[in-house]
């Protein structure tokens, strides 16, 4: 039978149902497209050359009247397979739990994530921005000094600069050197319970204790550095006895950082456990050795050092996998003699705020130690002009 020439209708009259099926079928699509506009449910559209676009609302469909399972079933059924989302649309990994004092406080630099001063506050100046954060010291004589120190004008003056407030707070003092089985055994818990009210009074809007920083290094730089493995337990049970005394007096809104100095030792073998620790802290100096060019940065961000962190990077993915932000209270340029010129070191400046920027959900806060001329400070004046450059166009506006 000679078939039809193509453009043209064949006399057999089978092809009749299935048109007449392809015509029935266009006008319930019709219809089912305008009902859907009607209620205003359209799925917005992508645009693939865009930097970010709103979702389709295919991803977040409206309540099922099923339930779950019922959205899932719908979606089973009539959804082709998808392949993964563009980077920019799947979901960012769950951020870190939020320390209870930095809840309660505001970022007033506009920045995205809390930065301020461990010294002179005029960084608040160079960089045109308010001080989200100040971190303080308490010195270490005494408890019975320390009590005092955190009960007085001074200090309630200090607190106030910023929303957030840093206590960098003594383990063991400089009396009580190395007393780490007493302090277990809660010899020290009225003073730490006093201070801890103290703090609560002073006015400060949040506050965050760095307990015992840097005890990593050992005694020879703190009274409460750990010298060997023989007394890490010890250290242990008298950080968590401490931390608890400062919460019973200063209340649900003290958080207590448990800080390392960036080289670890035996910094995890020493971790008092996530029970007790509501953040993590690293110092970050540009110093050993000075990441002056972007290889050396770069090689240096993820180190470790026996299989525990060392480089930035490191202590952020340390911290996270304990579920924990990680607060950076000291940083900055640091002449060790080399001079005042080789120190001044604007690369490490500028991978600092994108290493900041970058993070900033992991981030509880930073603040530039602002302090020593000539070794770190970038104001009122300064000994380091490239970097206090770098700084005021970083975080500048």
């Amino acid at each position: 039978m000679a078939r039809p020439r193509p453009g043209r209708r064949g006399p057999s009259p089978a092809s009749t149902p299935p048109r007449a099926l392809a015509i029935l079928g266009l006008l319930l699509l019709s219809l089912f497209t305008s009902a859907r506009a009607s209620r205003g449910d359209t799925p917005a559209t992508l645009d693939p050359a865009a930097g970010s676009g709103p979702v389709p609302s295919l991803l977040e469909p409206a309540p099922d009247p099923l339930g779950p399972a019922g959205a899932r079933l719908a979606l089973l059924d009539v959804a082709p397979a998808l392949g993964p989302l563009p980077a920019r649309l799947r979901p960012a990994p769950e951020a870190p739990l939020e320390p209870a004092a930095l809840v309660s406080t505001p970022t007033v630099s506009g920045l995205p994530w809390r930065s301020g001063t461990a010294g002179d506050p005029c960084l608040a100046q160079l960089r045109n921005r308010p001080l989200d954060v100040v971190t303080t010291y308490v010195p270490h004589e005494s408890f019975p000094a320390m009590v005092s120190f955190t009960a007085g004008g001074y200090w309630r003056a200090k607190a106030r600069l910023a929303p957030l407030t840093v206590v960098s707070l003594p383990l063991l003092t400089s009396s009580t050197k190395g007393q780490f089985a007493q302090c277990a055994a809660g010899a020290f818990d009225g003073s730490f319970r006093q201070i801890g009210a103290n703090l609560k009074g002073s006015g400060a809007r949040g506050i965050v204790v760095r307990l015992g920083w840097e005890a990593n290094i050992g005694s020879d730089s703190h009274p409460w550095g750990v010298n060997g493995s023989a007394q890490v337990p010890a250290y242990k049970a008298c950080w968590r006895r401490a931390a608890a005394a400062l919460k019973a007096g200063g209340g649900s809104g003290l958080s207590v950082e448990w800080t390392n100095a960036k080289r670890p030792g035996p910094a995890l073998s020493m971790y008092p456990g996530d029970d007790a620790v509501d953040l993590w802290g690293v110092h970050y100096y540009d110093s050993g050795p000075q990441k002056s060019t972007q290889a050396l940065w770069d090689q240096y961000y993820d180190a470790t050092d026996h299989g525990a962190p060392w480089g930035i990077g490191a202590w952020l993915k340390a911290a996270r996998a304990h579920g924990k932000r990680l607060g950076v209270a000291e940083w900055g340029v640091w002449n060790q003699g080399q001079g005042a010129a080789k120190a001044d070191d604007p690369v490490y400046m500028d991978n600092m705020y994108r290493f900041f920027r970058a993070n900033a959900g992991s981030i509880a806060y930073e603040t530039y130690f602002n302090a020593k001329p000539g070794v770190s400070l970038l104001c009122p004046r300064t000994a380091f002009p490239k970097a206090a450059a770098r700084y005021r166009a970083d975080w500048g506006r």
